[in-house]
Parts: structure tokens; sequence; C-alpha cells
């Protein structure tokens, strides 16, 4: 990772989700994902820390990822970066499959394939990523990749859900097997991992 970014890694939620928190030279920061029940814990983090969040950039649609923005939103008045894909996922979180405590969350501004999304000092790229869900995206700064339930150390998501596609999942593991650069791959839950490791050892990317 770039010296230039400090990265930051807070778990919560019903299943243990992974929230990261970006941040850049002059303290300014992108967040990636908020779980349920989290947004006011991640938002009294930043103060804390004197970190100005920029921008939130959801993997995906799924209460655990995007159940705690709301909550986030009402201490920074950000934009909410997301698939058009989930926006109706994600705008009824609090109506999750598991009655998990969650609200609502609304994606102000779409993101696709190839794009590139410019915040602050921040260049975020793009991947289309859908099987998990139907708008399931990676995000990339320099040498960091955000998988989202994409992409786990040794594992993947979950296609077995009534928004899943496994066939699309078959397809994006390809663009991802595809890449030759190397990334640190932070994914949703649990640990991070290297996209060459998991080429090397996933039995999904073979």
């Amino acid at each position: 990772m770039s010296m230039k970014y400090k990265l930051y890694t807070l778990v919560g939620g019903a299943v243990g989700t992974n929230c990261y928190i970006l941040t850049g030279e002059d303290g300014g920061a992108i967040v990636f994902d908020i779980p349920d029940g989290c947004g006011g814990k991640i938002a009294d983090f930043c103060a804390k820390h004197q970190i100005v969040p920029l921008a939130v950039f959801l993997t995906h649609g799924h209460f655990d990822h995007c159940g705690g923005v709301a909550e986030f939103l009402r201490h920074f008045g950000v934009k909410v970066y997301g698939n058009a894909n989930d926006a109706p996922l994600a705008a009824v979180a609090a109506a999750n499959r598991y009655g998990v405590k969650a609200e609502n969350c609304e994606i102000t501004d779409f993101v696709g394939d190839g794009q590139t999304v410019n915040v602050g000092g921040f260049s975020v790229e793009v991947l289309f990523t859908p099987g998990h869900t139907k708008g399931s995206v990676c995000y990339f700064i320099e040498d960091m990749m955000f998988s989202g339930d994409t992409l786990f150390h040794g594992d993947i998501g979950r296609t077995d859900f009534p928004e899943s596609d496994s066939l699309a999942m078959e397809i994006s593991l390809k663009k991802l097997s595809a890449i030759e650069k190397n990334y640190f791959v932070y994914p949703g839950h649990e640990e991070s991992t290297t996209l060459d490791a998991e080429k090397r050892e996933n039995p999904y990317l073979k």
C-alpha cells in the first residue's frame, strides 16, 4: 500500500462484516461498506481520529454491508456510491430475511463497469462483478482491491440467494483470474489476502 494512504478495518454487524476506512494525506477518507448497527460507531471512530469522510462506497446492497449507512449519514452527509442493480436491495435493508435490525439505504450515485470515480484525492476504479448479488462490484485504488462478497481468502460469496446468479459469478471470477497485476485484497468478511495468492490457492479462481 502506498505510504500516502492509511487503512483502518472495523468489523461489526450481525455477521462480522468488514468496514474499511481509507485515509489520504490530508485526512480525507472514503469508507467501504457500513454494516448494520455500526453507523454511529464508525462515525465516532472518524471523529476521534480526525478523519473527514468524503464518500461511502458500497460493494453490494446486502443489509450487512449497507444497513448502517443511514445512521452514518446523520453524522456525515456524503454521497453513497454503488451499482444501480443493487439499489432496490439496499433500499429494503431493514426488511432483510434474517430479521436483523438495519436501516434502509439509498444509493445516491451509481457506478458501472470500467468507471473511475474521483473523490477528493482518491481515484477509484470500478469492476462490475455480479454473482453474489446482481449489482456486486469490486473497487481498485492503486494496489488495493476491495472485493466485497465476490472474493474471500480461499472462498467466494454465496450464490444461493434469490438475488444471486451462479453463472454470473463464474464470469466475474474469470474476470478476476485474468487480472495480471497483483493486489492486496480486502474482502467483505474475514482476513485480507492477495490476488496472486488467491489465483494460486483458491479453487474457485482456477
